[in-house]
């Protein structure tokens, strides 16, 4: 049973990103219907679900972060977006009851509640607001992933895209507005370079760039935005 702490912080990550009165809409019809769920504690690390496996059901993300990522046949790997509390993941493919199109794996200890396949599409069948909940929450992270797209595939240079992936962390919920904007270091340089579609080479090599001009500035666990006007400029160049 989670903390009032832990609620309160739940709350507030639900209320941030956009989705909180379908998140709410949903989780209270879910109650009220005794919907089966299990909730679980994830480690870092751990692959919630990979892409081609079968749809079981979805993961309701209530506390910590995912990636959700999709790789080719020769393995390259991309990272589509970063999955927050409140995120539904794999919905798409549990309502379309397919394989699951991505992979999710986390980046920090989460909770999850999982809600099977059939025990969600009966739910919807029998509650109109529940149904319109998933309907909105799942037309948002479709608008979010279009984007996404839009960013990866209209950007000219690795560092613009790479300029415009620290601009948006800038803007996360709970991040300082200060001048100088301090994000935590949660991944790797494979990392980032899977997240701009480019090499792990090519990322040390252009944060050293933005490091030695002062743009940024990279320590052992935070990147520091020294210089947003700058970033904003390279983001669309």
């Amino acid at each position: 049973m989670p903390s009032a702490q832990q609620k309160t912080v739940e709350q507030a990550h639900f209320d941030s990103n956009g989705s909180g009165a379908d998140f709410r809409s949903l989780m209270l019809a879910i109650h009220a219907a005794n919907v089966s769920n299990l909730s679980l504690l994830h480690p870092r690390g751990k692959v919630l679900c990979a892409e081609g496996e079968p749809a079981q059901g979805v993961f309701i993300l209530r506390t910590g972060r995912a990636t959700v990522s999709i790789s080719s046949s020769e393995g390259r790997v991309v990272i589509l977006r970063i999955a927050q509390a409140g995120d539904v993941l794999g919905l798409n493919s549990v309502l379309r009851n397919a394989c699951y199109n991505t992979t999710i794996k986390t980046i920090e200890p989460c909770r999850t509640d999982f809600i099977p396949r059939t025990a969600l599409v009966d739910l919807m069948e029998r509650n109109q607001e529940a149904a319109q909940a998933i309907s909105q929450i799942l037309s948002r992270e479709i608008a979010e992933l279009l984007e996404r797209a839009r960013s990866l595939l209209l950007s000219q240079t690795a560092i613009a895209k790479l300029a415009r992936l620290l601009l948006d962390w800038c803007e996360q919920p709970g991040t300082d507005k200060s001048h100088t904007v301090r994000v935590t270091r949660s991944f790797t340089h494979e990392d980032f370079a899977q997240m701009i579609c480019s090499s792990r080479e090519t990322v040390t090599r252009l944060l050293a760039n933005l490091n030695r001009r002062q743009i940024i500035r990279v320590t052992s666990d935070s990147i520091l935005i020294c210089d947003r006007t700058a970033l904003q400029l390279i983001a669309v160049g």
